[in-house]
């Protein structure tokens, strides 16, 4: 998908471990892309005033900030998954009104590194897929705030009603029919109705996809 304009602003791209997409303030998401596409396209050769890499991190919990003491960071992340020796530990405090600070152990991949050279910022600047799904959807209008991403197999789904946040979660769905399947599941143990609600996508949607949520759901918006 091409970029116009001299001189994009905003760049944002979501990293798996074996593609990745990409919109700016003057183009639109794209589709899911190989890594080979990197090398094939200038759109990773410009300047921006703003750079957001996510990547898709399932080891990542939520810790309330008053509670947060970094000496016990690597608990906190082994409370909510078996350790993994030798793995990377992070975290970084959200915006105040979230009032958590998010830990993870980070996903490096050949193409993590490219992308954060070529864009100039530095592999610590690449934010979990939570991160952005939690930052953008609490702002989002409506009041059943229902934010998810879905890519290589694996959904993020976060759930706030009004400003509380309700469900921060991923789950293993091999396609997109069970990844459905958990939103519905999450959504009745919420008792939330989907036909009275609108759920928020940031990963591409097929135009498949995009009409078998419509048969549920209130209206489909992309972040």
């Amino acid at each position: 998908m091409p970029v116009t304009g001299n001189n994009p602003s905003k760049i944002s791209v979501q990293l798996g471990l074996n593609g990745f997409t990409y919109q700016t303030n003057d183009c639109a998401r794209s589709e899911w892309l190989s890594a080979e596409f990197v090398f094939s396209s200038d759109v990773f050769q410009r300047s921006y005033n703003e750079t957001a890499i996510s990547a898709f991190i399932p080891r990542y919990t939520l810790v309330p900030a008053a509670w947060f003491d970094e000496t016990r960071a690597q608990e906190y992340l082994d409370a909510a998954f078996s350790p993994v020796e030798g793995s990377e530990l992070r975290w970084n405090a959200l915006p105040a009104e979230l009032g958590a600070v998010e830990i993870w152990s980070p996903v490096k991949t050949r193409l993590t590194h490219i992308l954060s050279g070529m864009l100039a910022v530095g592999e610590e600047a690449i934010l979990p897929e939570f991160h952005y799904l939690l930052t953008e959807g609490y702002h989002v209008s409506s009041y059943n705030k229902i934010i998810a991403s879905y890519a290589e197999g694996r959904l993020y789904l976060v759930i706030f009603q009004g400003k509380n946040l309700m469900l921060c979660n991923s789950f293993e769905a091999p396609d997109f029919t069970t990844a459905q399947y958990y939103i519905f599941m999450a959504l009745k143990n919420l008792q939330l109705n989907p036909e009275a609600s609108t759920i928020y996508f940031r990963t591409p949607l097929t135009a498949e996809e995009e009409l078998s949520l419509y048969h549920y759901f209130q209206d489909v918006k992309k972040l």
